[in-house]
């Protein structure tokens, strides 16, 4: 055992801030216990609060900060450090303690089980039901299975095995870790002589950390930091992004064939239905016909038959390019089709994970941002008010992160440039066998500027970005609303563009020097009477009842129900009577109250500028 080690430069366990946080283990130890708490509590929260209206705590902890935050930012960082501080790993490393110990079975001791686990328990699954793990309710469970599985797992088998083999995400993280800028290793001058491998029995996954730099392969190593507190020789070194893709190491066929299908599940699919079904022409593109065709076909409720269709799409082009791809590279190399398709299938990594925090940083500022803040406030039941996104749809500035899939493609490009040279062959045979391997990488590449095209030539899909993935309460037909705007933009409210259709239920209106101003809430309208102080008058708002306009003086406000509010946690719903007031109140909680008192609940959520 190695006690005091002079190291380099470039040793994380060298910068004293950075040694706090990845060696002190009492910090990793409290990191755990933090997580694992919010974990439990979250799936409690979601088992208490099931639906979305009454929980956005549940949903914004898994979605909006484990995966984006926790693991496709740290992914391309530092590597799979999420994993060393998991709390299905955490757990699972004293369970594994006094369980059973037994071996696990061939058949499950394979990676691609968890990957299979991944593409079809949760991509496919979301593409046909878009909904399915977005209600608190569902994530709760969703995890809990998944939890109760790790358990037995845990408890059956030795060695983490339940980490390195079903985890839908293990093999995910093993495989994109290696884009990181970090390695963990050891000092050889130090390990020459050792002869007691603390290194070895500190680590609960049976590694070897002393022949991770010989190896350029980290292989399941989750970065628990176990080690590094057992023995000083144990190094976390700053080395070149993806360095391990550079070099020869033991090649898992499940690692690419995560990159495969997880380019084509999220950074295909998304673009195919999500970017492009915001398109004028979106109806046009061969996915949405098949959607369109299943639809009336089959018809099952809840079925997102475009998204199925595009999802399908995306993994057939996927992998028909890159098989395409790699046989005419093998035969140009005059190499083994397989050892070609998984030696240069590696140069596919940067796509979803570089190329993903493009949706990542662009989705944070728009939704994350505030969907955590306010399930936190929600959650633990702060006094504090309502945080609103950070920028909007629209919003110049966010093209910036656009940039990522750019990135992406380049570094791709380099991944693969070194990993052909692997081979023997000539100069030209190089090149041929490189443009045809990159034919997904290319192809890639067409997409993000064929999307920027799109919309530049044929716009916007009028009013796509207002079609409610469901069914909200605030949410009328077309032909029920009054929309007193006129123009395009007829729809959106005067403030914050949300479509007034949808939000109708909860709609006032104003006027300001004759001309009609309609707001999606009691929110923005006091944003402008407020805050703006600007001289409205003949202020109305929707009766939730007949969905007609009428005096705010003469209305009664529900405030506080379990019907989710619009711009507002505490939501304000206005009825023409008392009794139909009261009989809401009843059936969804709140208090009744005037407009002037409803005006003081929405004063709250502007508390600092007032």
């Amino acid at each position: 055992m190695i006690e005091k080690q002079i190291r380099d430069k470039n040793d994380i366990f060298n910068i004293p801030v950075l040694r706090f946080l990845f060696k002190n283990q009492l910090f990793i130890m409290g990191l755990k216990l933090i997580l694992l708490e919010l974990f439990i509590y979250a799936m409690y929260f979601g088992i208490i609060h099931p639906v979305k209206e009454e929980n956005i705590f549940t949903t914004a902890v898994f979605w909006s900060l484990f995966w984006p935050l926790f693991i496709v930012v740290t992914l391309s960082t530092f590597g799979r450090v999420f994993c060393g501080i998991c709390p299905h790993a955490f757990i699972g490393k004293y369970i594994t303690d006094f369980g059973l110990k037994k071996k696990m079975p061939k058949a499950l001791s394979n990676p691609f089980v968890g990957l299979l686990l991944l593409v079809v328990g949760f991509w496919v699954v979301y593409y046909i039901y878009p909904e399915a793990y977005k209600t608190p309710i569902a994530s709760s469970i969703f995890f809990i299975v998944l939890t109760v599985i790790s358990i037995v797992f845990f408890y059956i088998y030795k060695d983490m095995s339940y980490c390195k083999s079903i985890c839908p995400i293990g093999t995910l993280m093993r495989g994109f870790g290696k884009i990181s800028f970090a390695k963990l290793g050891t000092y050889e001058e130090s390990c020459k002589d050792c002869r007691t491998f603390e290194c070895v029995d500190a680590c609960s996954y049976n590694l070897k950390p002393f022949t991770f730099d010989k190896r350029s392969s980290m292989t399941d190593c989750t970065l628990c930091m176990d080690c590094s507190s057992a023995c000083e020789a144990v190094s976390f070194k700053l080395v070149k992004p993806s360095e391990p893709l550079l070099k020869k190491f033991q090649i898992q066929k499940a690692e690419v064939w995560a990159f495969i299908l997880i380019t084509a599940a999220i950074s295909i699919a998304m673009s195919f239905h999500h970017a492009l079904g915001r398109v004028a022409i979106s109806d046009e593109f061969i996915w949405s016909k098949l959607g369109a065709f299943l639809k009336e076909t089959i018809a099952i409720s809840g079925v997102d038959y475009v998204g199925i269709s595009a999802l399908f799409f995306a993994m057939l082009i996927t992998i028909s390019l890159v098989y395409a791809g790699m046989y005419i590279a093998a035969k140009v190399l005059k190499e083994d089709f397989k050892r070609v398709f998984y030696t240069l299938g590696y140069a596919f990594a940067p796509l979803f994970i570089i190329g993903g925090l493009s949706h990542t940083f662009e989705f944070f500022f728009l939704y994350h941002y505030s969907d955590i803040a306010n399930g936190f406030i929600q959650g633990f039941y702060l006094t504090v008010n309502r945080v609103e996104p950070i920028a909007t749809r629209g919003d110049d500035w966010l093209r910036i992160f656009a940039i990522f899939n750019y990135i992406a493609v380049i570094w791709a490009f380099i991944i693969m440039a070194k990993r052909i040279n692997f081979f023997s062959a000539s100069k030209i045979a190089k090149i041929v066998a490189f443009l045809a391997a990159s034919s997904l990488i290319i192809f890639y590449l067409w997409l993000n500027v064929y999307k920027v095209y799109a919309f530049k030539t044929y716009g916007a899909k009028k009013f796509a970005h207002h079609a409610p993935k469901t069914k909200r309460f605030q949410s009328v037909s077309l032909i029920d609303a009054t929309l007193l705007h006129s123009g395009e933009n007829k729809r959106d409210g005067v403030l914050c563009g949300m479509d007034l259709v949808i939000f109708y239920k909860t709609n006032h209106t104003a006027t300001l020097n004759g001309k009609a101003r309609q707001y999606c809430s009691l929110h923005c309208l006091v944003d402008d009477l407020h805050v703006n102080k600007l001289p409205l008058k003949d202020i109305q708002v929707v009766d939730v009842k007949s969905l007609k306009f009428l005096d705010v003086t003469k209305a009664f406000y529900v405030v506080g129900s379990r019907q989710k509010g619009t711009m507002s946690v505490e939501s304000k719903y206005a009825f023409s009577n008392y009794e139909d007031a009261s009989e809401f109140a009843k059936l969804y909680g709140g208090k009744i109250l005037n407009f002037d008192g409803a005006v003081e609940i929405a004063k709250k959520d502007f508390k600092s500028t007032l």
